[in-house]
């Protein structure tokens, strides 16, 4: 644990720990530029589209962070919007940094009128192999706010009251960046934590100011990459203090290789590989990265 001004500042591409002095409320702030940059490059559709998954970006990094060991949490969006479904996960590594991808499949059925996230299912899944059992949740998503659908996630799944803020705009010389920031108040199970009437009326209104101070963050200085991460905690709790825990890196990448597609033909049998393939290759694209593979099919068949 070290102090606000102690630890070395942290810009971009960075997801902070934090807990607010004296009280029984943690957070966590998080701002993408390059990774997120790269994975949009991979995108030609509009600016509302990628409006949207940069905010999934956003939140799925500073969500999956908060695994304790490591795994892969993934966040799936199913809408009746423009965008029929997107993915985006991160897979922590176990050194202090995280990779992250996204993913956007948009319906060619639905009019350009339609909303970019319309009503839906939100599901999220964490899956820290043999640490942890696999977990999966779902909430509603109702008129693409993912805001709303991810502190509904936490008061269903761990009762904890939780508040969010996420944004993610392009500047004018075409750079995007995307931001996110939590705070939740810590549960009290045992006896001895249990908090006398003065206690709990002070923890209520500890709340009610934090909520009401990270409600008045402005979505340019959760985007202003000259802007630390500190800096912007300091904006917002500087009359209580805030106190730091380690941060994570995040950076984009894919898990698709070769060997792992090998092993989806290996399932095929001789002829379902002939109808798939073409002048004697299989080609397969990954929907992350856009790589193409390409399997040549003598040597799968043999």
């Amino acid at each position: 644990m070290t102090s606000l001004f102690k630890d070395s500042c942290h810009f971009n591409d960075s997801c902070l720990t934090f807990q607010i002095e004296a009280q029984d409320i943690k957070g966590r702030i998080v701002r993408l530029n390059k990774p997120l940059n790269e994975i949009l490059a991979h995108y030609t559709c509009s600016d509302d589209i990628k409006r949207a998954l940069g905010k999934a970006m956003a939140l799925t990094a500073l969500l999956g962070s908060m695994m304790k060991f490591d795994g892969i949490f993934t966040m799936q969006i199913k809408s009746d919007g423009r965008i029929k479904s997107m993915i985006s996960d991160f897979a922590a590594n176990g050194n202090g940094s995280g990779v992250i991808r996204g993913y956007i499949n948009i319906a060619d059925d639905v009019a350009k009128g339609r909303p970019v996230l319309g009503n839906g299912q939100l599901m999220i899944t964490m899956d820290q192999g043999q640490h942890m059992a696999r977990y999966q949740g779902v909430v509603e998503l109702q008129n693409g706010d993912l805001k709303d659908s991810a502190e509904e996630y936490f008061q269903t799944s761990e009762q904890l009251p939780t508040h969010v803020m996420i944004s993610c705009d392009k500047s004018a010389n075409g750079h995007w960046s995307a931001a996110a920031i939590m705070i939740q108040h810590l549960a009290q199970n045992t006896q001895s934590e249990m908090a006398s009437p003065h206690d709990d009326e002070k923890q209520k209104d500890d709340w009610n100011t934090a909520t009401i101070l990270l409600s008045t963050v402005k979505p340019e200085e959760l985007l202003d990459s000259a802007l630390s991460l500190q800096d912007v905690l300091m904006r917002l709790f500087h009359e209580s203090g805030v106190r730091l825990f380690s941060a994570t890196q995040v950076m984009s990448g894919c898990r698709c290789s070769e060997d792992k597609l090998r092993d989806v033909l290996a399932s095929f049998n001789t002829q379902e590989l002939r109808d798939i393939a073409e002048d004697g290759v299989i080609s397969m694209t990954c929907e992350f990265c856009k790589t193409d593979h390409k399997f040549d099919l003598k040597k799968l068949i043999n």
